[in-house]
């Protein structure tokens, strides 16, 4: 079987942890690069997390910084959902790797070229890093297959009345993504929440004696301390947007025109999703409108299999 090529872009974050444990995971990813952006957390701590995590799962790739702020406003972070540091206060042994040279939208440019049209980037975090590599490098796009997206939403927001964190941390990043030209599958609220695990089913997983047992349990213990408002669930948002690029039934998707609001008062960071096409428009994304539980669970069982024959 031919691995897609794929460059894991995220901000880690609680979620983002298990986004690249379930990449790493699956025997149908070739990992080129994991490349950090400034979004839960600053980026001092996203790209400590996120080489930390590579290491931690003996990832030989490359891992880059990105950027430390947003195209144009200013910084905005979710240190209440994630914990001061990213990983609720979890910290990580020192990596054994060491940061690559290049900065993310030049890692991003290098492996797209070297790949030929092949590449493919799960963006999980704010869009700033592939933004930048668009503004800096414009013949990119033709060199991206696919970028597959964690931000957005069809229905409501999470950090604002309609602004979901990703795409309200800097819209004007998504924009330009969103109109690059480059085929998009955008995993937003609506669908991902869909997938929310039971905490039970989270502390399970990490019961089970592998080399991410201490992580994932460490993650459980923070989320049921201090998510008790959100009920019993936790949802895996990024995973979950991974989850599609190793099985595309986790959900299903619709054609659509989909833009960002960066001026709005009220509207900052809003996706706004126009299944319709009006006036002429074109699709440039696919929007994920139902997905399937059962699937992605399946998925982070296979994970934690993996990572037990690992130990």
């Amino acid at each position: 079987m031919l691995k897609k090529p794929i460059i894991l872009d995220c901000d880690p974050g609680v979620d983002d942890a298990f986004a690249i444990m379930l990449a790493n995971s699956s025997n149908g990813l070739d990992i080129r690069a994991v490349t950090a952006v400034s979004g839960n957390v600053g980026i001092e701590h996203t790209s400590r997390n996120a080489i930390r995590l590579c290491s931690v799962l003996n990832m030989d790739i490359r891992v880059g910084i990105g950027a430390s702020m947003p195209l144009i406003i200013e910084p905005r972070f979710a240190g209440h959902m994630h914990g001061d540091n990213g990983l609720g206060g979890l910290v990580l042994p020192e990596a054994d790797l060491v940061f690559d040279s290049m900065k993310a939208w030049d890692i991003i440019y290098d492996e797209a070229v070297k790949l030929e049209g092949e590449l493919e980037i799960v963006a999980v975090g704010p869009l700033t890093n592939v933004a930048i590599a668009l503004l800096k490098y414009r013949d990119l796009k033709g060199f991206i297959k696919r970028i597959t997206m964690m931000g957005g939403s069809v229905t409501a927001g999470n950090h604002s009345q309609y602004g979901e964190f990703n795409t309200w941390a800097d819209p004007h990043a998504a924009e330009i993504v969103f109109q690059s030209g480059i085929s998009i599958t955008m995993f937003g609220l609506n669908a991902t929440t869909q997938c929310a695990l039971p905490f039970d089913d989270l502390r399970r997983l990490g019961e089970k004696d592998s080399i991410v047992s201490e992580l994932i349990l460490g993650i459980y213990d923070y989320v049921k301390s201090t998510r008790r408002g959100a009920g019993s669930r936790i949802t895996l948002h990024d995973a979950i947007a991974v989850g599609y690029l190793i099985d595309e039934r986790i959900a299903d998707t619709r054609s659509a025109f989909v833009s960002c609001e960066a001026a709005g008062k009220h509207t900052h960071g809003m996706t706004i999703v126009d299944f319709e096409m009006r006036e002429g428009k074109s699709p440039n994304a696919e929007v994920a409108m139902v997905a399937y539980p059962e699937i992605f669970g399946k998925l982070l069982e296979e994970m934690v299999g993996f990572y037990m024959m690992s130990k």
